[in-house]
This record gives C-alpha cells, sequence and structure tokens, in this order.
C-alpha cells in the first residue's frame, strides 16, 4: 500500500507520484503554509476522591490561512504531561476519519509515544468525512489518579513528529504541503486544580494561545 511504501521510504528520492503525492510537491510546498495542532476540550469538574479521573484532550489539526478546499493526509506527534497530578495512562483514540493508525502507546511518566495517523490517497480518491482541516484528528485520553487531588498545575503538550506532523492536500489544485517545526504551531493545554465544595476539585481547561485560528 502507499501509505507503507511512503513511511518506509519518507525522505528517500526514490519515492515517485503515482497519482498520489510526489516527494518534489511535498518539498517544493513545504514553506507554503502555517499549521496549528491543538488541544482541545477537558472537564469542568471533576472528583477524584473515591477513583481516579480520565480527562480527554482532543487533538485538531489546522491552517492559519487556507487557499481553498483542504483535507489532511496524515502525520506524527505525541504527547507529554507535566504538573502536579498523577499520571496512571494515556490513551489515544484516532478520528472515525483516520483510516490508517499506528501507536507506540504510553511510555510512562506522563508521557505518550508518537502516534501515525492518515488516510489512504489513491488516484480518483475522495477525502473522508470530517477530514477537512479544523477538524478532530483523534483524542488522547489521560487517566489521573486519585492522588491528585489538591491545589496545583496539570499540563499536556504535543510532541513534534519523528518526520512532520501534519501532510495537507488542496483538492481544488491537487497541491500537498506538510508541516516543518518553523512552520507548525503546538498549542497545549494547562488546567488549575482547585479545591471545590462537596469534596471535589475543579478543573479549569486554560488553551494557551499561540496566534489566530483559522475559522
Amino acid at each position: 500500500m502507499y501509505m507503507q511504501k511512503l513511511i518506509r521510504d519518507a525522505g528517500s528520492p526514490s519515492v515517485v507520484s503515482v497519482g498520489l503525492i510526489a516527494l518534489a510537491g511535498l518539498t517544493g510546498a513545504a514553506s507554503g503554509q502555517e499549521y496549528l495542532l491543538s488541544l482541545e476540550g477537558g472537564p469542568s469538574q471533576i472528583d477524584l476522591q473515591s477513583s481516579s479521573m480520565t480527562i480527554t484532550l482532543d487533538v485538531i489539526g489546522d491552517i492559519f490561512d487556507t487557499q481553498g478546499d483542504e483535507y489532511m493526509l496524515w502525520g506524527w506527534f505525541g504527547l507529554e504531561t507535566s504538573g502536579d497530578a498523577i499520571v496512571e495512562d494515556i490513551q489515544w483514540i484516532p478520528a472515525d476519519w483516520s483510516e490508517f493508525n499506528m501507536d507506540t502507546g504510553y511510555l510512562g511518566q506522563g508521557v505518550h509515544g508518537q502516534i501515525e495517523f492518515g488516510q489512504w490517497h489513491e488516484e480518483g480518491w475522495t477525502p473522508q468525512v470530517g477530514s477537512a482541516v479544523g477538524n478532530r484528528i483523534g483524542s488522547f485520553q489521560i487517566t489521573l489518579a486519585q492522588q491528585s487531588v489538591g491545589v496545583g498545575e496539570f499540563s499536556a503538550g504535543l510532541i513534534h513528529g519523528e518526520r512532520y506532523s501534519l501532510s495537507t492536500i488542496n483538492v481544488d489544485t491537487g497541491a500537498s504541503y506538510y508541516s516543518t517545526p518553523d512552520s507548525l504551531e503546538l498549542q497545549g493545554f494547562t488546567s488549575n486544580l482547585v479545591p471545590a465544595p462537596g469534596s471535589s476539585i475543579l478543573v479549569i481547561g486554560v488553551g494557551m494561545a499561540f496566534g489566530r485560528r483559522r475559522r
């Protein structure tokens, strides 16, 4: 399958376009887009007195200024957490549109290894519903231990992919692009754990702003 070939040979001049995505097209267009990967979501109030709690953070792939009808193809990234909360586990749940999924799993110490996502792109293909830029790529489900109760801060941030984090295609022009460290902004998530009435804690999700979002 083409996706497997691209992953195996990524960066090699031997990869050629067969009506799909040519590396020449990717390389030439890499600087033509400014990308954003953001973490969104999280609960407003949780109770960890009797059990652990799972927080769901959606990963959204976007472009600051689109040039037409653009869709996400594939990419790589990981997740790391920090702060006062104790992380028991992190699971990755891909969006329904993602046909190709690989997951290196939870590595411990609040870090989830690289995940790969994508959709098969063949000649005459139709983009999967929900894969347009600005939509969800998948979700990280982060389980916090009961011992996390108290005042403090919990943060989560995305880790740049081993090759690139997001690749897109403009279906109007056929041009394809991929992110670079310089063309990609990663928006993390920070929560303040505050004691609340009823022996519960309030988790206030605050997205760290890094520039404007495409709407």
